[in-house]
């Protein structure tokens, strides 16, 4: 069986409670509690599946035993339990469950991606346009209201669409083409607001912003590294 693995730097709990659904016209949600054993999340955080432009969702309650055994229509030598997937030509219109909960009939007749999730003790599975994964970190609030203008947070989101390279040859190339794109008075801005992170104890909090990106292994460590380019990359008067 053809699968593509989805999630980078998250996954449920070992010991979630059963996902909440939230359905809207055509959009649904699956919020689950996240698996603290990544550095940048911690016990209790949750994360939101997003689904847009669905079909068809079924959640089925079974154990990683019982799939293992057998007790499901995939075999686990051929979809390995325990990730979020997407599955290209599944064949999804010929093997979906029959009991499954239409959201839109109309879309059955569209392109739709079937994406399914393991989670501790169920499977859910989702025939959607598209997806969105989002982390539910309640710090990120508390961070909008102590540094408004977000200059740290707009760096690490313009880093991720750009590099994915930790180390700190991108960070120096990253922050020469963020003064070019930003302007050297936004890059001060930028050292500025480092400096009041620091002062506040809050750079912890930033691994878990920096994750939102899903940036593969991006801890405390490369976080450090990434700072302290910015604090002493020389700008000079070339793009003032």
């Amino acid at each position: 069986m053809k699968y593509i693995k989805l999630n980078k730097n998250w996954n449920a709990a070992p010991t979630a409670s059963e996902p909440q659904i939230r359905v809207t016209e055509n959009t649904l949600e699956l919020i689950f509690d996240l698996d603290p054993a990544f550095v940048h999340i911690d016990a209790g955080d949750r994360g939101t599946l997003e689904f847009s432009e669905v079909f068809a969702y079924k959640l089925e309650p079974i154990s990683q035993e019982e799939y293992e055994n057998g007790k499901f229509r995939f075999k686990n030598e051929d979809l390995p339990w325990g990730k979020f997937y997407e599955l290209p030509n599944s064949g999804w219109r010929n093997d979906f469950p029959a009991d499954k909960v239409i959201v839109n009939e109309s879309l059955k007749a569209t392109k739709l991606k079937h994406s399914i999730f393991f989670l501790p003790n169920c499977i859910f599975e989702c025939l959607s346009a598209e997806y969105q994964f989002h982390f539910d970190y309640a710090i990120a609030e508390k961070l909008e209201e102590t540094y408004p203008k977000g200059y740290f947070n707009h760096y690490l989101a313009m880093f991720s669409s750009h590099f994915d390279q930790l180390n700190s040859g991108s960070y120096k190339v990253y922050t020469n083409l963020y003064i070019q794109l930003e302007g050297k008075k936004e890059f001060d801005a930028l050292k500025e607001e480092i400096k009041k992170i620091k002062a506040n104890k809050d750079v912890d909090s930033y691994v878990k912003i920096a994750n939102y990106s899903e940036l593969p292994n991006f801890g405390r460590k490369q976080l450090d590294e990434m700072i302290k380019v910015i604090e002493t990359y020389d700008a000079g008067n070339k793009y003032a």
